[in-house]
């Protein structure tokens, strides 16, 4: 299982899939943040990894999807991972993600400040781009995850995924 914190923003949005309690069960990922942003006017949920800060976005969400919200992740963590040449296979997430389990902020102003960073990221980066597609989202995640962060000893996102992954296997 895998527990998700939202913000208040996107807790807005999916408030009939919030949980009430926290079970705290440990994964090798551990917890991820997420938010809503807006690119191109439409709708996409950001994931941060609270121990790598690595990022994951889900673009042209809907709401009427929020059954499949599991899938989604899943699908765009995993090729995001595959995008940035990131070694792992499907069945291998699916074990270690598990079951979504959505829960109200839990105000870690340290991850809340990364998401920030990412949407003004992002903010500024979309300017570089004509049109937005899945693989202009990949490309923009990918930059989100090759920024050093002080927190990770100057280390950039992907490099610490990428040793949490090697890790497990």
């Amino acid at each position: 299982m895998t527990e998700i914190f939202t913000t208040k923003k996107l807790e807005k949005l999916i408030k009939k899939r919030i949980e009430d309690k926290t079970l705290n069960i440990e994964n090798i990922f551990g917890k991820w943040n997420a938010s809503v942003l807006y690119i191109a006017r439409k709708k996409c949920l950001i994931f941060v990894n609270s121990k790598s800060f690595y990022s994951v976005i889900i673009p042209r969400f809907s709401t009427t999807e929020l059954d499949k919200i599991h899938l989604y992740f899943l699908e765009n963590f995993y090729a995001q991972l595959d995008f940035e040449k990131i070694k792992t296979d499907a069945e291998f997430l699916a074990d270690n993600v598990g079951e979504l389990k959505f829960y109200a902020t839990d105000n870690d102003k340290k991850i809340t400040g990364i998401i920030n960073y990412n949407i003004s990221k992002i903010d500024y980066l979309k300017y570089d781009y004509d049109a937005f597609n899945s693989s202009v989202i990949r490309e923009l995640t990918e930059k989100l995850n090759l920024t050093p962060f002080k927190q990770l000893n100057w280390n950039h996102p992907k490099k610490i995924m990428s040793e949490i992954i090697e890790k497990a296997r």
